[in-house]
Formats: C-alpha cells, sequence, structure tokens
C-alpha cells in the first residue's frame, strides 16, 4: 500500500507537471495531437488514488491485487509520459531549434 501511495503520487506530479508544460507549449509551437493524451493521463492516478478510498472495507486479498495492478498501471503511466515528453519534445521543439 505505501508502494501504491508513492507511484500514484509520483505519477500525478509528473502527468501533471508534463501536461502543464504541453499548454504552454501549445501556446509556443502550436497545437499537436499528443496534447489530448497528455490531459487525459492525469486521470489515472487520480481516479486510481480516489477509488483506492473507497476497496477499505473490501477483503485484503482484493485490496492487494487492487495495489498491485494500479501500482503497475502507474508506473507504465509515468513511462508513457516520459516517452512522449520525449518525443515531443525532439518533434516540436528541436524541430523548430535546429
Amino acid at each position: 500500500m505505501k508502494t501504491f501511495r508513492i507511484v500514484t503520487l509520483l505519477t500525478m506530479i509528473l502527468t501533471l507537471a508534463v501536461a502543464v508544460a504541453s499548454v504552454i507549449g501549445v501556446a509556443i509551437t502550436g497545437f499537436y495531437p499528443g496534447i489530448i493524451v497528455l490531459l487525459l493521463l492525469p486521470l489515472i492516478p487520480i481516479t486510481s488514488n480516489f477509488y483506492a478510498k473507497k476497496i477499505i472495507s473490501k477483503p485484503n486479498i482484493f485490496q492487494r491485487n487492487y495495489y498491485l495492478t494500479f501500482t503497475t498501471i502507474n508506473l507504465l503511466t509515468i513511462l508513457v509520459v516520459l516517452w512522449m515528453t520525449f518525443v515531443i519534445l525532439v518533434d516540436r521543439v528541436f524541430d523548430k531549434l535546429l
């Protein structure tokens, strides 16, 4: 459970920071379709954190499975956000500079 909370918090901070930076990037470089995905990705840690509060009354095995599943999903979300940030940075920003 502690790992879940740490990973969820890290995912939330990272995805919100990237979403805000993407909105600023749209103002500088114009609209790109990746912004839609980056704005929807923060919903994953927010929803998993919200649902984690609702399952406190469930059996321990259910909670353990939930925490393992959503810890994995949140870790994958971090990888997707980092990958999209790199691709957008190379494609949009460095293309304008070089």
